[in-house]
Formats: C-alpha cells, structure tokens, sequence
C-alpha cells in the first residue's frame, strides 16, 4: 500500500482508507470462495452472528484466516443492501481467478443452510443464490404479495387546482 501511495503521490494514510473501507481489497490471502457474513444491525438482529459462528466451527479457522485445503476464508462484509432478507451472506468465487470473479449473494440463510451452501461449493456445485427461503419470492413477503395486488387507483383529480 505504501508502494501504491507513493505511485499516486498521496499520503499513504489516503491509501489505508480506501483499502480498509471496500470489502473487495483484501489486505490478506483469502480461500478460493471467500465467505462474508453481513455484520450490520438488521443482519445480526436476525442471526448473522449464529451464521458466522456456523461457518467457523464447520471450515475449523477463525475469522479472516484459510482453510487447510485453501478453498475458504470467512469474513465480514458491511450492509449488503438487502436488511429486508436477512441474515445474508456473500461468497466472493475466486474459483476462476481474480480476474473473473464473481460475488453472489445468499438471503435468508440459517446456520445449517450456509453449512449446505459450503459442501454444495466444495463438490463444485454453485448452489442457486439469492433467497434461501422458498416461501419468499426474491424480496417480497413470505407466502406472496398482501398489498397491491392489482392495478393502483388513480387520483380523484389530475389537476389539483381544480379539486
């Protein structure tokens, strides 16, 4: 990072902070599949905690270390963007080079549903991403839609002035 710093001629403090802030710079080796377990308030109000401490215990390291076989690390990643599904994960797949990487993202997941998720990776299986829950439909609410279920009433008067 220093190197980087003095390249672009800015303080290497500069540098740090970007480094430290993307979850995508990782400032050490990572597995194959790089776990993350979303660390923000409504993910560990709904278990993220319990998922990370899931993957630990199941992969045998702790957070930001390599598995022996070097096909996983675990992480945190800060708000997914996605609060309305949690607890969520994302596996960062380097199984194609850093070059061709892909993040995928795992939603509504349990402890033993993540377990299901890392075994699925270690066969070179890509498990189906996004919702874990199949009584949820991407984001919408379980067991389907209860509000605007059809076409939305116009206003009484398009020109308010003359309501």
């Amino acid at each position: 990072m220093d190197a980087v710093a003095k390249v672009i001629e800015v303080a290497p403090i500069r540098v740090y902070e970007v480094a430290t802030f993307y979850s995508m710079f990782n400032r050490t080796k990572v597995g194959k599949y790089h776990l993350l377990v979303c660390g923000t308030t409504p993910c560990m109000i709904r278990g993220s905690r319990g998922i990370e401490e899931a993957l630990l215990k199941h992969l045998g390291v702790k957070r930001n270390e390599v598995t022996q076989d070097g096909f996983f690390s675990v992480g945190e990643m800060e708000c997914m963007g996605c609060c309305v599904n949690a607890p969520m994960i994302t596996v960062a797949d380097y199984s194609n080079g850093s070059e061709g990487y892909t993040y995928n993202y795992f939603e509504d997941v349990t402890p033993e549903k993540v377990i299901e998720i890392v075994e699925k990776l270690r066969k070179g299986e890509k498990p189906p991403h996004g919702t874990q829950n199949p009584q949820r439909i991407r984001s919408g609410p379980e067991g389907g839609n209860t509000t605007l279920l059809g076409e939305p009433k116009p206003p009484p008067c398009r020109d308010l002035d003359a309501c």
